[in-house]
């Protein structure tokens, strides 16, 4: 296994993700100044199976089977300023009610060219692009819809996501903690966008707090936990405007507790994650190796920590994990997507084999109602 470290170390060279090719959960779109005073209707519709087979000591496996429904009307007053209203639902197959059912609200504002303002509800989850042992890919399935702030920049050789999502917000002497991450990704692109090898540095930063001024119950501790990735990213597309593209991405990510109380058995921890990946055409491979000690990331994949969510007694102080991803992708139509995905996760230490297989189909459509007059009334 030392020698594939070696190997995957010395091709550092070669990404397009961050992590896999989660693209098809992307909402995000730009604001555009013809589309000043439109108001449209917009359906947008995840239906998955995940399914989690897992047979370790530190996270159960689940199931995730059931669709999430975001029904609402985007209306732009002015040419950079877009609001978004509606519902967002969660249902999982088995459960009568619904797991998730709350109002939607989205402001974006475009103040610059290539800056955009959001506040309420932000484009999360996949769309931040964190490597897995920072942040799991089950909160697709979980954790939606983030909300709070974020500010998206993209520039010729610079882009970033900054966030802070709220999680849970507390009023005086309220016996809940308080809870938000804040966050940020940012890639500096060494190269043009036009050029055949794409060489990425990126930077991953999340803070995790549990705690606030006004909580009042002494059993709770305050908790803030760090992590952090930086490393190396590339991509080769093997011809122009082509859909066959290989590349390496590599990894290097920390964890630290600055709680007051430390609840974890360690307080520092760090990782190594390298992978090689292609794409053709419809069809992402990816192959990784984890090597870590003490790592603890309360937001990233249990597989990658040193900690059980199962057992409060347990621990693995060092982690060697072998992954493989495979996931073939289809545009049935411009607003229909659907995915098939196997993944794979190997412990080497501890002789462990774990996978998942999955099933996606995407809708997300926008019809046009009404575009409104800007005449004004004259006297």
């Amino acid at each position: 296994m030392k020698i594939l470290l070696t190997v995957l170390i010395f091709v550092t060279s070669l990404s397009l993700y961050a992590q896999f090719n989660n693209s098809l959960f992307n909402n995000f779109e730009n604001i555009s100044e013809n589309d000043s005073l439109k108001l449209n209707f917009d359906i947008s519709n995840q239906n998955f199976l995940h399914n989690n087979e897992y047979f370790n000591n530190l996270y159960d496996g689940y199931t995730y089977l059931g669709y999430s429904l975001l029904p609402n009307l985007t209306f732009q007053p002015v040419k950079n300023l877009k609001i978004r209203a509606g519902w967002y639902l969660m249902k999982y197959s088995g459960k009568t009610d619904f797991w998730k059912s709350v109002p939607y609200y989205n402001c974006q504002y475009k103040f610059a060219k290539n800056i955009n303002l959001i506040l309420g509800n932000i484009y999360g989850l996949t769309e931040h692009n964190v490597i897995e042992p920072l942040y799991s890919f089950d909160n697709q399935f979980t954790k939606a819809p983030e909300q709070g702030i974020q500010i998206l920049s993209n520039f010729n050789h610079f882009e970033s996501d900054i966030w802070l999502n709220w999680e849970n917000f507390i009023v005086p002497k309220d016996t809940a903690q308080e809870q938000f991450t804040l966050a940020s990704t940012i890639k500096i692109k060494t190269c043009n966008k036009n050029n055949k090898l794409q060489i990425n540095i990126p930077l991953q930063g999340l803070a995790y707090h549990k705690g606030g001024q006004g909580n009042y119950t002494t059993t709770n501790y305050l908790q803030t936990y760090f992590n952090s990735a930086i490393g190396i990213e590339a991509e080769y597309r093997l011809s122009a405007n082509s859909e066959k593209i290989i590349g390496t991405k590599n990894y290097f990510a920390t964890y630290t507790d600055v709680s007051d109380t430390i609840m974890h058995y360690y307080s520092k921890g760090y990782g190594f994650y390298c992978t090689l990946f292609s794409k053709f055409k419809n069809f992402d491979f990816m192959i990784g190796y984890w090597h870590s000690k003490h790592f603890i990331a309360p937001k990233g994949d249990f597989l990658f920590q040193s900690v059980s969510s199962k057992y409060t007694i347990w621990w693995e102080p060092n982690k060697q994990i072998v992954t493989t991803k495979l996931q073939y992708s289809y545009n049935i139509s411009q607003n229909v997507k659907i995915a098939l995905r196997g993944e794979s996760y190997f412990d080497i230490i501890r002789k462990n084999f774990d996978y998942s297989y999955s099933l996606f189909l995407i809708v997300n459509k926008s019809f046009f109602i009404k575009k409104f007059s800007n005449a004004t009334n004259k006297y």
